[in-house]
């Protein structure tokens, strides 16, 4: 045999594809970026395994080439978004992390819209006393009702933890008729839960509503204004720079293929690229950031306790999909009933017909995030959260959602003089399940952040059980696994 022949039957070196880590992150979701920044900070070895091509999962934005920027995130991101947040635990882990998070307070931030009736209400403001003293106007309560539903309000803004666990399975179709007297107040409270997002408020938690009366909301809403990015990528690309300044790595385009157990611990994570080949990183914890029924994607659902399975695929059962409608606008539309061009940077919600059914609402996001429409523009963004139901895998129709938001969208043509002349170019917008944390007010209970027989995972998506307000809870969830890891590490 020749040197040459010989040489050739030498097997090709690998490129390494195995990695030691203290900390395997499955998806960037606010929860991940969170916890990776925090951990880094204390000189931790980790990465975030993320098959999109960006940070920030189904909560962040995605810079169209025109440089707008479109809220509800990346089509292969996972978790869920929003495009207002409270910030309560998430201004506690950014001091823990050390970033700078850049947020505009929303100072007006509640309209309501009745159509077609065309009305109008403005000032409204998120909490009980803010519900409370727009209750006439906004909920329709009538004035010999005004006093019980005080007393009402105040019942379950007070309601201790144990009062809000135990009313937990208890839903508001069912307890409004034996605590209320008066049907105005009924009705005055299942708008409160519409107003607040529910499509079906009578299927809503009781021990919910308490909680989110009494859960800690900062001093918001606020919206992302990052120097850099738009829209809520604000929210998530300051976590990811720090991470990277300190060693971390993110590393995108990269599938979670599997979470590996060993003996009742985790041993690390399995992704893929584009071309499928393999990347294994070993480490001692793994944090994932995806809704509890998609971890069992990765890690067979017989390695948890049947109890968790099945609560996990209750939970399930209450999600909901989005869709919308993307404008982009030459200028911000004119207001036809005062002549003004719109200057309200908060969120209008729609109410439709006599019933006050929910539509969705909608926002003009570059009035608060400079970087959401390029110079000169601005950014309409109309959404719509549709509940599944009775364990249903699919919403209704697109033609049945688009004939709701082509009614809404001709509803907007009559509220603003001009709207149609402000439009540069516009789209409808789907975003498939889960996209809104509609289970945030189902009537069970959410999983814990330590997996159960499982030494070193944690649960950290938007679908742990946590004491925070929409969006918040991935910044509780990363703060709580930080420490967690920290603490097992």
């Amino acid at each position: 045999m020749t040197a040459e022949n010989l040489g050739a039957s030498v097997a090709a070196p690998m490129e390494p594809r195995e990695t030691e880590a203290d900390v395997v992150i499955v998806g960037s979701a606010l929860a991940g970026l969170v916890a990776g920044a925090i951990l880094t900070r204390q000189g931790k070895r980790i990465v975030i395994l993320e098959q999109a091509d960006t940070v920030g999962g189904r909560g962040g934005a995605v810079r169209r080439p025109d440089g707008y920027w479109i809220d509800f995130g990346h089509r292969d991101g996972h978790d869920v978004g929003d495009c207002q947040l409270a910030w309560h635990y998430g201004a506690e882990a950014a001091r823990e992390a050390g970033v700078e998070v850049k947020l505009r307070r929303v100072e007006q931030p509640l309209r309501l819209h009745r159509f077609p009736e065309d009305r109008v209400l403005e000032g409204g403001r998120w909490g009980p006393e803010g519900f409370l003293a727009a209750a006439g106007e906004f909920f329709e309560c009538p004035v010999d009702g005004m006093a019980e539903l005080g007393e009402i309000v105040g019942q379950l803004a007070r309601a201790a933890a144990a009062e809000q666990e135990a009313r937990l399975p208890e839903t508001l179709g069912t307890w409004l008729p034996r605590h209320v007297r008066h049907p105005g107040v009924r009705r005055a409270l299942l708008l409160m839960a519409t107003v607040i997002f529910h499509r079906h408020p009578e299927e809503a938690s009781v021990g919910r509503l308490m909680q989110f009366f009494r859960n800690p909301k900062g001093e918001g809403p606020f919206i992302p204004d990052d120097d850099e990015v738009g829209g809520m990528q604000g929210l998530m690309e300051p976590w990811a720079r720090a991470i990277r300044a300190r060693g971390g790595e993110i590393a995108l385009g990269w599938k979670p293929l599997e979470i590996v157990v060993d003996g009742g611990r985790v041993r690390g994570a399995v992704a893929v690229d584009t071309t499928n080949l393999v990347r294994e990183v070993r480490a001692p914890i793994v944090i994932s950031t995806y809704p509890v029924w998609e971890t069992f994607d990765l890690a067979d659902e017989h390695l948890f306790p049947p109890a968790f399975v099945a609560a996990a695929h209750e939970l399930r059962g209450h999600r909901a999909d989005l869709v919308g409608w993307q404008a982009g606008l030459g200028r911000v539309p004119t207001i036809r009933a005062t002549g003004v061009p719109d200057q309200h940077g908060g969120w209008n919600r729609l109410l439709r017909g006599p019933e006050r059914a929910y539509r969705g609402g909608y926002q003009i996001t570059s009035l608060s995030s400079r970087r959401a429409a390029p110079p000169g523009k601005h950014l309409l963004m109309l959404v719509m959260a549709r509940w599944f139901r009775g364990g249903s895998t699919a919403g209704q129709s697109w033609t049945a959602a688009r004939a709701e938001l082509d009614e809404a969208i001709d509803y907007l043509r009559r509220f603003y003089a001009d709207l149609d002349a402000c439009v540069e170019w516009s789209a409808y917008q789907y975003v498939a399940a889960p996209q809104s944390t509609s289970w945030a007010w189902a009537p069970l209970r959410r999983h814990g952040l330590e997996a159960p027989g499982i030494h070193g995972l944690l649960l950290a998506g938007s679908t742990l059980e946590a004491p925070a307000a929409v969006v918040d809870v991935g910044a509780y969830a990363g703060l709580a696994a930080a420490r967690r890891a920290l603490a097992l590490l």
